[in-house]
């Protein structure tokens, strides 16, 4: 029967790039078109844009944008709809989106806008570490979160450096300190880490310990994590055994390749590179 002007076309079908489009918005659960564009290679125009709103449109992605945040010249955020995520689950090589996955979504629609900034904070700057580190990886906490090695308190982000020998590349756990991060959040983050290695956690990867990196929003801020944080190691058995560096937002945002911009919390007048950085 042909296709009348009142019915409407209903799209069963995704495309290659629209995989690749969603694959990449449910890796990091939030995003803007401009990080997007910066992990593609691509320019910020409106084709872009098209292939967002074509998805919007046929109910696999949906977006985010409070009123008063235009004001503060914020992006719109888009996120894998639970549509989306079952179009993916059902496509190979995606058995880590489960059922669990699916139904935890629902709550995208409705999670705080601070949630939100900062999982666009979390992709913003492993995409500037990415830019000037070549073969950087990055995993997400929907990348990691399958794996009994990671502890329960997942970093922001896990990345892999590759080095001279292609069996050991450097590793490290990644997060953002918010300003406003009450000091026992963070004390208790660190604890939670020193416990987790120390209690044998990362034993069966058979690697060093990775390396944490934590990402202040000021420098007086990073002062005082640095403080928090060497008291965690000075009360724990793992001082020796985890190496744990600080750097600003402003830092990561403006370095060079070969920029010293990260500081071990127990050597705080030495500046370092991401490559030079080892563990203890």
């Amino acid at each position: 029967m042909p296709r009348t002007g009142k019915q409407k076309y209903v799209r069963t079908t995704l495309s290659t790039s629209q995989i690749t489009l969603l694959d990449l918005v449910y890796k990091y659960r939030f995003v803007s078109r401009q990080l997007v564009a910066e992990s593609l290679g691509i320019t910020f125009g409106s084709s872009l844009y098209g292939r967002f709103e074509v998805l919007v449109k046929y109910g696999y992605l949906a977006k985010r944008f409070e009123k008063h945040m235009k004001l503060l010249n914020a992006p719109v955020a888009y996120y894998v709809t639970p549509k989306g995520l079952k179009a993916l689950q059902a496509l190979p090589d995606h058995e880590a989106i489960t059922d669990t996955t699916i139904k935890t979504s629902y709550k995208d629609k409705s999670v705080g806008q601070t949630f939100i900034n900062h999982t666009l904070d979390v992709y913003q700057y492993t995409n500037l570490l990415k830019h000037h580190h070549k073969g950087l990886k990055v995993f997400t906490r929907r990348d990691i979160a399958r794996y009994d090695y990671f502890p329960d308190q997942l970093p922001d982000a896990f990345l892999s450096l590759p080095t001279n020998d292609p069996q050991q590349p450097r590793r490290f756990f990644f997060d953002i300190v918010p300003t406003l991060t009450p000091r026992y959040v963070t004390d208790r983050r660190i604890a939670q880490y020193c416990e987790f290695f120390d209690e044998g956690g990362w034993d069966s990867t058979e690697s060093e310990f990775p390396i944490i990196l934590l990402v202040s929003e000021s420098g007086a801020a990073e002062k005082r994590l640095q403080r928090s944080v060497r008291a965690q190691l000075n009360r724990s058995d793992m001082e020796e055994e985890l190496a744990v560096y600080t750097s600003t937002m402003a830092a990561v945002a403006n370095m060079t390749s070969d920029a010293p911009i990260w500081t071990s919390v127990e050597d705080t007048d030495e500046l370092t590179t991401l490559d030079s950085i080892v563990t203890p």
